[in-house]
């Protein structure tokens, strides 16, 4: 707290009243992040889509591009959480609510009965997850050149195959209802 009150200019006292604690303000920071990227704008595309297999893509995409362009933050944050234990707290909250998305998401999927294994909603937004963590990012962009476009529709491309049963059409009618499938809900486990 001191080195970001003596960059910014202002006491650590007037950083406190702003955001009232390093859990606020890292979270004031990310939110900055999420609307300056336009993330918020990518969920509504996200949860106007047509089937689980389009939100689920679109998901994957709007992840990656929130990795890339925020890869300053995001990079401090995946140091961060690692040497200080509130910290990591704290963000493992902001990844379960990805997680949930992604839950919800697969939810979908399962109801339009195209999850490879039925009634495995949990585990195909676990997959999801994993795949399109920021570390997954950083090991194809940042280790190994590659661009992240083409990283984020590899990725895509990979969870659909290994959670989405591919010989099953989607199902438009009826379109979904996120909210009925658990957006805004508590967590899943774990």
């Amino acid at each position: 707290m001191d080195e970001v009150a003596r960059r910014a200019g202002v006491s650590v006292q007037t950083i406190y009243s702003n955001f009232g604690s390093k859990r606020g303000l890292v979270l004031a920071a990310i939110d900055d992040l999420q609307r300056e990227i336009g993330l918020y704008e990518d969920f509504d595309a996200v949860f106007a889509s047509p089937h689980g297999e389009a939100a689920l893509r679109r998901m994957l995409l709007a992840t990656f591009r929130l990795w890339d362009r925020g890869w300053p933050l995001v990079a401090f944050t995946l140091r961060a959480r690692r040497i200080d234990k509130d910290l990591g707290a704290q963000l493992a909250e902001v990844d379960s609510m990805r997680r949930t998305h992604l839950w919800v998401i697969c939810r979908r999927l399962d109801a339009e009965g195209r999850l490879r294994t039925p009634g495995a909603a949990e585990a195909a937004a676990d997959i999801a997850f994993a795949l399109s963590t920021p570390t997954v990012f950083e090991e194809l962009v940042h280790v190994r050149g590659w661009p992240a476009d083409h990283a984020a529709a590899t990725i895509a491309g990979i969870v659909i195959e290994a959670i989405v049963d591919s010989a099953t059409p989607a199902v438009t009618d009826p379109p979904p209802d996120w909210g009925a499938l658990g957006l805004g809900a508590r967590t899943p486990s774990r």
